[in-house]
Formats: structure tokens, sequence, C-alpha cells
């Protein structure tokens, strides 16, 4: 008789720790990394539809262990009080809750914590079976917690998942250097297309390279020809008061076709309406746009019709993968590094180009560049050589030309325990 109840108390410990294995591994399994592996293995798939019924699959499994625990402990209380009298009773509960904890629940949840979806993948038989065998207590037992809650004024509602939200936690889950690093920014880069607008990243209107259309016409094409762009603004009156875009392979093949060409009429008919978009479309239908209507440029307006600044196909490819350079183009325009560890950066740099490259990250959603943030700041305009303390930088500002902080010396300060 001893050695039977000693191959139950195996029996029912081996299938306890299989129990607990699987609620372990069904618990832990990625939604997202079963997916992909639904499409070669059908046992994800059957898993998957299993975490859609988690709280009854939960309640199964719980169920059948608590009955196999409370057998196992039941059966070696009483070996013990058979052998040890009435102080069997008082050992029998420190040494059954010592094994089972040790090689019933926390050794095989540490096992399959490890490879959750590849052990619950070699669970799934007999996941299945319990489901079913076990289906119409679990489901009884589920509905008597829920209305249990219901009673206590707690909601078992399941909250709806935020997808978008979900996405960034797996990417910035998604740790490494290097190549990895990059892959991450990238990937990170695509979801905020849809709540960034044109304005944070377009090029501001000062700094749009643009061309007087009432100019002399060889001295335009001059001008044109020697521009390190191939789609150029034109104004009239004012430089923003954009009138057209010409493309300069439009204007080549112009040239080619005649010799003499004195007349500004010809850059009419040569370029193409300008394109305003609204300041407040997001990058991703701007893109789209982009696309639908075969364009690589627009320019920005507000509210009330005044351009604000240019924004291009590349600026937004940019936004996704880095910056993309030309061989007209120069390292980071903008910034320039010192001896002294310090960097000369102009006012019209963008926070994000900074995040982007120096991984600075100043969290101010409303404003686009640095001299934004320091005017945000200072709440005035600062006078050269005041120094401004930005979370854990050190701004000094090098030069004001026309209200307008044009040139800042940033020094990221060290950290006590990096100077340590």
């Amino acid at each position: 008789m001893l050695f039977v109840f000693f191959i139950l108390i195996i029996v029912f410990a081996v299938l306890a720790a299989f129990l607990s294995a699987s609620e372990t591994a069904v618990i832990a399994s990625s939604p997202f990394r079963l997916n992909q592996m639904a499409k070669k293995n059908p046992s994800a798939s059957v898993l998957l539809e299993l975490q859609k019924q988690m709280p009854v699959l939960i309640g199964c499994l719980l169920f059948t262990n608590i009955c196999l625990l409370n057998g196992m402990a039941s059966i070696a209380t009483e070996l013990f009080r058979q052998y040890l009298g009435p102080l069997g009773l008082v050992i029998a509960p420190v040494v059954v809750s010592a094994l089972t904890a040790l090689y019933v629940e926390i050794l095989p949840k540490i096992y399959v914590y490890q490879c959750p979806e590849r052990a619950a993948l070699f669970l799934v038989p007999l996941l299945q079976f319990l489901k079913r065998f076990l289906f119409p207590i679990t489901l009884l037992m589920d509905r008597i917690a829920h209305y249990s809650l219901s009673w206590l004024g707690v909601s078992s509602t399941k909250e709806t998942a935020n997808t978008l939200e979900d996405l960034r936690g797996a990417i910035d889950l998604h740790a490494g250097s290097g190549i990895i690093s990059h892959e991450r920014a990238m990937l990170g880069s695509i979801l905020d297309l849809s709540r960034v607008t044109v304005s944070e990243i377009m090029v501001h209107r000062k700094n749009i390279v643009s061309f007087n259309i009432d100019l002399p016409f060889e001295q335009l094409c001059e001008y044109l020809l020697t521009a390190p762009y191939t789609r150029i603004p034109l104004w009239k009156d004012s430089p923003d008061n954009i009138v057209g875009v010409i493309h300069l392979k439009t204007l080549m093949r112009y040239l080619q076709k005649k010799e003499k060409l004195k007349e500004n009429s010809d850059i009419y008919s040569m370029m193409k309406a300008p394109w305003f978009i609204p300041e407040t479309s997001t990058l991703f239908y701007q893109m789209q746009l982009f696309k639908e209507k075969h364009s690589h440029q627009a320019f920005v307006v507000d509210e009330y019709g005044s351009l604000l600044g240019m924004v291009t196909l590349e600026d937004i490819l940019e936004e996704i993968v880095g910056e993309i350079r030309d061989e007209y183009d120069v390292d980071f325009p903008g910034v320039r590094t010192t001896p002294q560890e310090t960097y000369l950066v102009r006012g019209c740099v963008t926070l994000r180009d900074l995040r982007r490259q120096y991984e600075w990250n100043f969290d101010e959603p409303s404003v686009s560049t640095l001299a934004g943030l320091i005017l945000h700041t200072c709440r005035t305009i600062p006078e050269v050589g005041t120094v401004v303390r930005i979370k854990e930088f050190e701004m000094k500002i090098l030069r004001v030309h026309h209200h307008q902080v044009t040139l800042i010396e940033v020094t990221p300060m060290r950290s006590e325990e990096n100077v340590q």
C-alpha cells in the first residue's frame, strides 16, 4: 500500500508540474511571435485561439492543478500520520509545501519561461483535452467569478488594447546597439508619421532657396543652374509670394532646343504651379498625397494663407531612415563640434534632428527648433552671453540677429555618476 501511495504522489506531482508549466507558457507566449509561427505551424494557430479564451483556459488549468495538489497533500499527510503519529500532521504541511513549491511550481515555471512559445506548442494537445473535458465546470466557475466581481463593484471587462502603444513597446524592447539601434529608430519613426505634422520638419521660409522670376533671363538661368537643388521655387514681388517651381531638367531640355532665350515669358511656360498644403497635415497623410499627385515638393501655409516653409518627399523619408546626403550636402549642417567637447549649433536646427543624430531628448512638443526651445524657456529674447540650463544641457547664446537666436553653444552636463 505504501508503494501505491508513493506512486500516486509522484504521478500527481508530475501532472501538476506540467499544468504549472502550461499556465506560464500560455501567459508568457507572445501573440506577435505566435502569429508569425502560425504561417508554418498549425499548432500556433490553435494556441492563438486558446489565448483568446484565456479566462476559461486559466480556470481549467488552475482547477485541475489544485485538485492534483490537494490530492497529493492528502496522501502525503496520511503517510506522515501513519508513521509519525500526531507529529506527522505538523511536519507533513511543511515538507509537502516546500517540495511542491520548489519542484512543482518554481522549477517548471523557470524552465518554461525561457522558451514559452516552444513549450506551449508542445503542450497544446494537453491544453485542448483539458479545455474540452472540463469546459462545463470551468465555464461555470468563470461565470461565478464574474458575478462575484460585479457584486464587489469591480469591472471584469478587458480594456481595449492600444495596438499602437503595443508596437511602440515592442520596438523599445528590441534591445541592442549598432544596426539594431538604427532599426529600432527607423521603426519608431514610422509610427511617428501619423502624429508629426509637416510644420515640424519643414524648411523655414527664410532658408528656402528661391529666386525672383523678374530677374533678367540670363542671370536667372545662371542662378538656377548653380543651385544645389533640382526643383527651384520662383517668387514675384516678395519671397513669400511663390508663383511657380521650375525643374532643372525642364530648363536644360529647353536650353538645348533653343539657342537664344531672352524673354522671361519662357520661364512661365516651363514652371509648374506651386502646391500649397496646411501646416496641420501629418507626415503620413502628406506622403500618401505625394504618391497620388506624383509630386515631391509642397509649400506649407498657415490658416491665413501665409507661407511658413517648404516640405519635400525627401524630408519625410529622412524622418524614417535618417539624414540622406548627396554630393552637395554637408555633414549634419548647422552643428559643429569643438575641441572642448561642446557643440556650436545654429538656432534653426530642429529638435528632431538633434534627437536623431545625438540622442538629445528635450520632450518639448510645442516648439520645433533649438532657438524656439530657448525662447520658450526664457519667455523673452535672450542677450548674447546669456546661459540657459535646459535639462542636462547648458546653452550659451553666442549670436542674436534681428531678434532671432542664430548661434548657440551647447554643453552636455555630465552627471555625478559619470564624473566619478
